[in-house]
């Protein structure tokens, strides 16, 4: 039940984004930017060449294109933050064999919810193929 409550004010959460006061959103950005950087760089690179984890930005393209749209990517996210699982992962099994799943990390609701937005931002960092 928790979940399911956690969950829907995720959705509405990323859903409001756009229409809520831009430094809101530039705040959990900047907040989630800073997770990102203090936790998740040690395995994660932004673009390829991946280091330890897949590379960010292939992540949050992969889950947008499984989902949708970027808050529904973020929202599951978010969620798969909370206790990583090879069964709740969206990339392809061959990365998840490869990589494996990462640790736990001992994030706040706020904290998984801004960095999962943050990541979703990545998406844009990821080169387009046939462009010079």
């Amino acid at each position: 039940m928790r979940f399911c409550r956690i969950a829907i004010a995720t959705l509405l959460t990323f859903a409001a984004l756009p229409s809520v006061l831009p430094a809101q959103a530039s705040d959990t950005l900047a907040r989630g930017r800073m997770i990102f950087v203090s936790t998740c760089r040690s395995c994660h690179t932004v673009t390829p060449p991946p280091q330890g984890g897949p590379p960010m930005s292939r992540i949050a393209q992969r889950y947008v294109q499984q989902l949708g749209t970027r808050s529904a990517a973020a929202a599951h996210i978010a969620e798969w933050l909370s206790a990583p699982s090879a069964d709740k992962s969206l990339l392809p099994k061959a990365e998840v064999a490869r990589f494996g799943v990462m640790p736990h990390q001992p994030l706040a609701d706020a904290g998984r919810f801004a960095v999962a937005a943050y990541v979703v931002t990545l998406m844009d960092s990821v080169p387009r193929r046939g462009r010079r």
